[in-house]
């Protein structure tokens, strides 16, 4: 026996005083009968089985065991017999009102299968007469929702279909969950891509493109080049439209002995049949002005002719 011991877990002692007494007994006794046959003690004489069976239980079992009548002598050397007087004595015990309340009070939790084993659980303690339709209805007040209108929606519905109910119902919950995730991550992944499509395209024309810094300045540049490169009403040539990229800048006109300007573009021999184009007028560029002496000089504006002090 000490063999076995050594092999094979011994169960807990039997708790006969806190909690649901009645439960205690129903899960001991079976760890020990697992433990007898596991052991081999089970093939052993009767009485050495009861000893193991009280070495299990505790000391307190044993002075429960010492207080038993027995009806006929041997019984106490029969395991069966001990079980039978010891499961009396627990069974007194169990407050059938208080067990039925926490049958009642228990919870639904998913999966469903836990659930319905503590349920099974609370109803072996209860001692209901009808065990298995107060577990279906217990089953129906439960769950909310989808489930419990399918339920509700049959006539005559037992225990092993309700159980069946639930199950189908909550392994088809599993699946669509799984769909939804899986179509909303292709989706997601779609958005983006399109949207990084998107933006590359609408952001294609460098006209268009918000810049700062380097390659707002580079644009800035291509463009004035592409516009300001007309034909200049100083010199008559295509430039760039600044002063200094003039030829006729610094020089004198041979007509009017005028600055900043050729005798092909003077205004004084020139007609000007047109007035000019608001893009024209600041060709004056009276921002190039650098002489210290101030003098009077007569410049065609539109047909008129206006006369400046410089």
């Amino acid at each position: 026996m000490a063999e076995a011991t050594n092999t094979f877990r011994l169960p807990p002692q039997l708790n006969v005083t806190e909690g649901n007494v009645s439960e205690n007994f129903k899960k001991w006794k079976r760890q020990v009968e697992i433990y007898l046959v596991a052991s081999g003690a089970v093939k052993k004489d009767g009485a050495v089985q009861v000893a193991i069976i009280l070495n299990c239980a505790g000391p307190n079992i044993v002075d429960i065991f010492d207080q038993i009548q027995w009806t006929e002598g041997g019984d106490e050397k029969k395991p069966e017999i001990f079980f039978e007087k010891l499961e009396a004595y627990c069974n007194p015990r169990k407050n059938e009102v208080l067990e039925s309340h926490r049958f009642w009070m228990v919870p639904y939790q998913e999966p469903f299968d836990n659930f319905l084993t503590e349920l099974r659980t609370r109803a072996n303690s209860c001692n209901f007469q009808e065990k298995d339709r107060m577990m279906r209805d217990k089953i129906s007040f439960s769950v909310t929702g989808k489930l419990q209108e399918l339920l509700l929606r049959e006539d005559k519905i037992n225990l092993d279909k309700a159980i069946k109910i639930c199950r189908a119902y909550e392994q088809s919950y599993k699946h669509v969950k799984e769909l939804r995730e899986s179509t909303n991550s292709t989706h997601t992944v779609n958005k983006v891509t399109h949207h990084d499509k998107f933006k590359k395209k609408a952001y294609q024309p460098e006209s268009k493109r918000p810049q700062t810094g380097y390659s707002q300045s580079q644009s800035k540049t291509s463009y004035n080049t592409q516009t300001n490169n007309k034909e200049c009403n100083f010199c008559g040539y295509k430039h760039e439209r600044k002063k200094e990229k003039c030829p006729a800048w610094g020089k004198t006109c041979d007509a009017c002995k005028g600055r900043n300007h050729f005798k092909a573009k003077c205004k004084k021999i020139h007609s000007i049949s047109t007035p000019q184009s608001d893009q024209e007028e600041d060709d004056c560029w009276l921002n190039a002005i650098t002489g210290l002496t101030s003098e009077n000089v007569i410049q065609a504006i539109g047909a008129e002719s206006k006369t400046f002090q410089l």
